[in-house]
């Protein structure tokens, strides 16, 4: 069993990581061309793809259900509004467009909300899959950096050759498909639209301590 997790970007490239089931890192790739990705996945050969971006535009509107649920759980994100309403900031997301495409082609097709994710690409947030798998949002001061390596180690992830806030990113989105292959996972969101969160349960709202 083998989960690669995708950070995106506009400039810099793609970050990817690929973690087995033992939570061992099997690659840690910086700055992959867009036009790689496809490849790059069929050369891993996962049991699913985890991807750091929104598949698409808002149906309507200024934000998802999706980022309103974050929202509603005391966890910031980014908005991604209706296709009119977009603006230069936005353009990063055109990117995570292409990386669900390439997915599909080498085929992982978005995961809608079905039973079985194996085999589909998945909608991830690795800050949100920090503070989930902590328990807790971030400390005042603490990096952000520090915080999801935390979260990593704590699962039994190895983060030290993971040089770079964006290879950790990618390593949350690696450990989050590996948890929604177990099983132990949350789809939030609309039907038909949704983020993976890795843990069955959520609480009303996350807060900066943690669970007694």
């Amino acid at each position: 069993m083998r989960a690669l997790g995708i950070d995106v970007s506009l400039r810099r490239g793609l970050d990817a990581v690929a973690l087995d089931g033992a939570r061992r890192l099997v690659l840690a790739a910086p700055s992959v061309p867009v036009a790689a990705i496809q490849s790059l996945i069929e050369e891993v050969d996962p049991a699913v793809v985890a991807v750091d971006s929104p598949p698409a535009w808002a149906r309507l509107g200024r934000s998802r259900a999706v980022e309103r649920r974050l929202l509603a759980l005391g966890i910031g994100i980014f908005a991604t509004p209706a296709e009119p309403a977009v603006r230069p900031f936005h353009a990063w997301m055109r990117t995570g467009f292409e990386v669900f495409a390439a997915s599909a082609r080498a085929g992982f097709p978005l995961y809608r909300g079905r039973r079985a994710v194996a085999h589909h690409a998945l909608e991830v947030f690795p800050h949100a899959s920090a503070v989930a798998l902590l328990g807790r949002l971030p400390r005042p001061g603490e990096r952000k950096r520090s915080f999801r390596r935390a979260a990593l180690e704590r699962a039994g992830v190895d983060s030290s050759r993971l040089s770079t806030l964006d290879l950790v990113d990618a390593a949350l989105a690696a450990l989050t498909g590996l948890h929604a292959l177990e099983g132990r996972f949350t789809a939030i969101g609309d039907p038909g639209e949704v983020l993976v969160l890795p843990v069955k349960r959520l609480p009303e709202r996350y807060r900066i301590t943690g669970p007694a």
